[in-house]
């Protein structure tokens, strides 16, 4: 964790610790570069470390490309949309995108549970989704009473003898029935004007 560069030195003390970020495993170094930078994924804070195990993987969520880190805050938190549940990671590309159907807003979330579903109504079938504005509402017709929906089939159309203008709709009562004296057959109907009039001797 040591060095000396000049010759003829007579104490323990002329010897130069290792910068932060640095190890050094060797005896006898002689010059500042025998000291070995961090890996990349790891920092240590303190001069004079001796050992390659003295340097401390980033936190989960975060990362570093560069070796020779020397502070926890050059690990970098992966961008919202992302986590990383290990530590040490080296590298932006070692952040795994929420799955479809959830997202994150924050950065260096650190599990996948930090991923949050879509709301009941709505889906995403994208991964690395960042905010809840990326969750698309079901069309006007159908709905989805569950969160966490990752693909627009999720959605369910609405009965037949019912409709549903707004997109959104997050439960089966939200498809209204058509009036009396009105029916539809098909199933997904979107406005109030799909219903037709039951015909005349009927009812």
């Amino acid at each position: 964790g040591k060095y000396v560069e000049a010759a003829g030195s007579d104490e323990a003390s002329d010897c130069i610790s290792c910068v932060a970020g640095q190890y050094g495993e060797a005896a006898g170094s002689d010059e500042a570069s025998d000291c070995t930078g961090c890996a990349a994924g790891r920092y240590a804070e303190a001069a004079g470390s001796d050992e390659a195990s003295d340097c401390i993987g980033c936190a989960a969520g975060t990362y570093v490309e560069v070796p020779g880190s020397d502070a926890a805050s050059d690990c970098i938190g992966c961008a919202a949309g992302q986590f990383i549940s290990v530590m040490g990671s080296d590298e932006a590309s070692d952040c795994i995108g929420c799955a479809a159907g959830t997202y994150v807003s924050v950065a260096g979330s650190d599990e996948a549970s930090d991923c949050t579903g879509c709301s009941a109504g709505r889906y995403i079938d994208i991964v690395g989704s960042d905010e809840a504005s990326d969750c698309i509402g079901c069309d006007a017709g159908r709905y989805v009473d569950v969160r966490g929906s990752d693909e627009a089939s999720d959605c369910i159309d609405c009965a037949a003898g019912t409709y549903v203008r707004g997109t959104g709709s997050d439960e089966a009562r939200d498809c209204i029935a058509c009036g009396a004296g009105t029916f539809v057959q098909g199933t997904g109907s979107d406005e109030a004007a799909d219903c037709i009039a039951c015909a005349a001797g009927t009812y």
